[in-house]
């Protein structure tokens, strides 16, 4: 297969897992909880443990919406005006409303999630990578944060780093068949470079 091939093939993927991540972001709610849920413990067992796509579906929902319950008021309110401004495509909008829910509830993974998305759309890769890394030091099973770094990774033409992450995502959930592409696209990448001599 060409570059050019290879290429086009990675960015329709690209674009797949964009579309992912945006119906994540329609998952939303007031109840008050967090990573701390303690019934998140459960719901991985039973996502990985899942003998059906069915299933799977159920269970990652069900951990998407506990990452998303908000600590308070204010934090609801905040991320529901940023998850509209994103909507919007209204990406600069959306960024500074999460710069003030980081700011107001640091400890809400999901909040450094969503800039994380929102600075990967404005190409801002660097901050991008950052707020993963936040997201994944107060969740660590955040396989959502996992997918959003090999996503960067990609673009920055870090293969064997986008391959690890995209990776790392499966180990906690196996269903994501986009992310599965592209683990099986990058490996297809790096097998078709030339050999060191």
């Amino acid at each position: 297969m060409t570059d050019s091939r290879q290429n086009s093939n990675l960015a329709e993927t690209k674009m797949s897992l964009f579309v992912v991540i945006m119906l994540l972001l329609a998952f939303s709610t007031n109840s008050r909880a967090d990573q701390s849920d303690p019934k998140l413990d459960n719901l991985f067992v039973l996502l990985r443990d899942a003998n059906n796509k069915i299933t799977a579906s159920q269970m990652e929902r069900k951990i998407w919406a506990i990452w998303r319950q908000a600590p308070n008021d204010t934090a609801f309110q905040i991320m529901r005006r940023a998850q509209t401004a994103m909507d919007k495509r209204d990406f600069k909008s959306s960024i500074r409303l999460l710069d003030k829910l980081v700011a107001h509830a640091p400890k809400f993974a999901e909040a450094w999630n969503q800039r994380a998305i929102a600075l990967y759309l404005v190409a801002d890769y660097d901050a991008s990578l950052r707020d993963i890394n936040q997201t994944l030091a107060l969740e660590p099973r955040h396989f959502g944060a996992m997918a959003g770094r090999g996503q960067v990774y990609l673009h920055l033409n870090e293969h064997e780093l986008a391959l690890n992450a995209f990776q790392a995502a499966l180990e906690w959930n196996p269903w994501m068949a986009n992310v599965r592409s592209y683990v099986f696209m990058i490996r297809k990448h790096i097998r078709s470079l030339p050999k060191p001599i």
